[in-house]
């Protein structure tokens, strides 16, 4: 088994470029933090996009724990493989990831500047300011595994010498570690959205307090309102939903949870079940 490396600093566009380079080399097999990818199709790990801390996100790319690294071991051990591509941020990364997999020496280094441009790279590195971060399989592969928030898929035709142009999907995502950071919202915008939500539900007779936390690489959000119809009760649940959707959306903020209070409410003759 032959192993490739792409090698690049944080945000350079490894992700961006490794359907590209396996393309170009014939390689069908990639690890990009902590997962194994046969064919834009996941087949074991853990994706380190799911990590809530920096630290955790690491940990998961270089296969820290047993369990991880042994799932993914055993996918290569029953798989053929003929050239595998890891993505890593350093060829010091590349070498703990292959010790840790077992899977021999590196047959060849490549280096993210040396098949993107400057300009290409400025971008990259401007987006992942805005904490977007790029996982090389279409969108429905990765629905289920991360916690972040699917932005949008991204599709690139790519064409090698003289063959028939391939359409190459990747997904965008904002992990929950990437929400703090060189990214600053005035305190008072999301009770804004939240009032504006509330407001639309005329059984709400008022909004008493709305306090917002940040916990655990989330926010949770507390409201206390009073009501004028005890039946908004059973629509709760839907008004937190649009409310969570309204704030990661807008803001792009991961919502923990909305929890609310009533604290006054205003009887009427139907019975709430």
């Amino acid at each position: 088994m032959k192993i490739y490396a792409l090698v690049g600093g944080s945000g350079t566009g490894k992700s961006y470029k490794a359907l590209e380079v396996a393309y170009e080399n014939e390689i069908d097999y990639i690890i990009d933090d902590g997962i194994l990818i046969y064919k834009n199709k996941i087949i074991a790990g853990i994706s380190a996009k799911k990590a809530k801390t920096v630290i955790e996100a690491v940990k998961t790319a270089i296969f820290n724990k047993d369990e991880h690294m042994q799932d993914v071991k055993t996918s290569i051990q029953k798989e053929t493989i003929d050239k595998l591509l890891i993505l890593g941020t350093s060829r010091k990364m590349i070498k703990q990831i292959a010790d840790r997999l077992e899977i021999g020496e590196v047959y060849k280094f490549i280096d993210i500047e040396d098949i993107s441009t400057s300009d290409e790279m400025d971008k990259a590195k401007k987006s992942r300011e805005r904490g977007n971060h790029i996982i090389p399989v279409p969108t429905v592969q990765i629905k289920y595994m991360t916690s972040g928030l699917s932005i949008n898929p991204l599709r690139r035709f790519f064409r090698k010498n003289n063959q028939q142009s391939r359409v190459f999907e990747k997904t965008i995502v904002r992990p929950n570690f990437s929400y703090i950071g060189k990214f600053y919202i005035s305190e008072d915008v999301i009770p804004q959205i939240l009032t504006y939500e509330i407001e639309k539900c005329i059984k709400i007779e008022k909004i008493v307090k709305i306090d917002v936390n940040n916990f655990d690489n989330n926010v949770n959000i507390y409201i206390n309102i009073t009501i004028n119809d005890t039946s908004v009760i059973k629509e709760l649940e839907g008004i937190q939903r649009r409310l969570i959707k309204a704030v990661e959306q807008i803001t792009l903020i991961n919502v923990g949870k909305i929890d609310i209070y009533i604290s006054k409410m205003k009887k009427t003759s139907e019975k709430v079940r």
